[in-house]
């Protein structure tokens, strides 16, 4: 194998561990695991966010749904009053 092959490969293989470490850093969601935004709030699911908002449910008499976060990164809640 030649030198230059051989310094790619490392190069390439380097990358790609770095590449993975980001991945798995990224994606450990327990380290930044969103709190509620107040007591007696549940986590809730996006689809079940949405069915509330295309039914203008967000808010009755009994909660309200709560969106927190930033753009890519929402999180839903259900909070009873």
């Amino acid at each position: 194998m030649k030198r230059r092959e051989f310094i790619g490969l490392i190069e390439n293989r380097t990358c790609t561990v770095v590449i993975g470490l980001v991945l798995i850093a990224c994606l450990s969601s327990s380290v930044n695991a969103e709190q509620p935004p107040r007591n007696g709030c549940r986590a809730a699911s996006k689809i079940e966010y949405d069915s509330a908002k295309k039914q203008y449910l967000l808010r009755n008499r009994f909660g309200m749904y709560v969106r927190t976060g930033r753009l890519f990164r929402r999180h839903y809640w259900y909070c009873h009053y």
